[in-house]
């Protein structure tokens, strides 16, 4: 059965150890399954202290990330490949099962110009030995297409389908955002139907990142679509409540769009399942 979880945003700007308690307490409050953790800097997460407090709480985890500037594709293969199969050690450490987000671009890094055959040869060539080492891990690897103000590089779920191709590892995935679906794709059902299996993470955001329902995104069609193709992978609330720096930056987002982050998050996660248990989503 699908699992809910929420992005550690919503609650902080960082994951250390003066909040961790604090957001997988509030994460475990609102009756979440997991946390999804930012790993934007592997090396300063503490991985003892984030195992004991996740099983404290009986709480899961995922990590995603965007890739520093230092090792950006695909301007800097080797320092890219070498700084994701890091993150995936620490990400495998604390019990993730994925590594995912923009795993194949810095957010905000724009060319000027149309992304090309060689880019994308490129950062296949890069995310192969990275994909085959979270195999090694039992881990997998996401994929996930951003707005074209965050990125020139994959907008749609359908480039990121052609990348995962050119990869070609098994344990590659799409993660789609229906924020950024919003933005880019013509609607949310034929993305969703045409990843199929190959979908198995989905950041549920509204249209202005703020309570899912109280925006523009069409739910009822996200949810029938994500029935229609047996989805059973990871539900996750994504709001950038309390933004880190660089991803204030990259994302342009100055403005709070929800006053209170628990507020969100229960009443953000109430409308999710309501739509997720009238669609058939929620079996067994």
């Amino acid at each position: 059965m699908p699992r809910f979880g929420a992005h550690a945003f919503i609650w902080a700007a960082d994951w250390s150890s003066e909040v961790t308690e604090r957001i997988l307490g509030a994460a475990a409050q609102a009756g979440l399954d997991f946390v999804e953790i930012p790993l934007l800097n592997p090396a300063r997460l503490e991985v003892g202290l984030t195992k004991a407090l996740l099983q404290r709480y009986c709480l899961a985890c995922t990590c995603s990330l965007g890739l520093p500037v230092e090792a950006s594709l695909p301007e800097r293969p080797q320092a890219a490949t070498r700084f994701l199969i890091e993150a995936l050690e620490v990400a495998h450490q604390v019990g993730s099962p994925v590594l995912t987000g923009v795993t194949y671009a810095t957010l905000g890094a724009l060319s000027g110009r149309a992304p090309s055959e060689e880019d994308y040869r490129c950062i296949a060539q890069a995310l192969r030995p990275v994909a085959q080492h979270a195999a090694s891990l039992g881990m997998s690897l996401g994929i996930e297409p951003v707005n074209r103000y965050e990125t020139y590089l994959l907008n749609l779920a359908s480039q990121a389908l052609d990348l995962i191709e050119r990869i070609d590892e098994p344990n590659v995935f799409l993660h789609l955002d229906t924020y950024h679906m919003n933005i880019e794709e013509k609607g949310f059902r034929n993305p969703i139907v045409q990843a199929g299996s190959r979908l198995r993470y989905i950041h549920l955001s509204e249209s202005d990142r703020g309570t899912p329902g109280t925006g523009n995104v069409r739910w009822d069609e996200v949810f029938a679509a994500l029935a229609e193709i047996g989805f059973d992978g990871d539900l996750v609330m994504e709001s950038f409540v309390a933004p880190n720096p660089e991803i204030a930056r990259a994302t342009c987002l100055w403005r709070r769009v929800v006053d209170d982050p628990d507020a969100l998050v229960r009443e953000g996660l109430a409308f999710l399942r309501g739509k997720a248990q009238q669609h058939g989503l929620l079996h067994g």
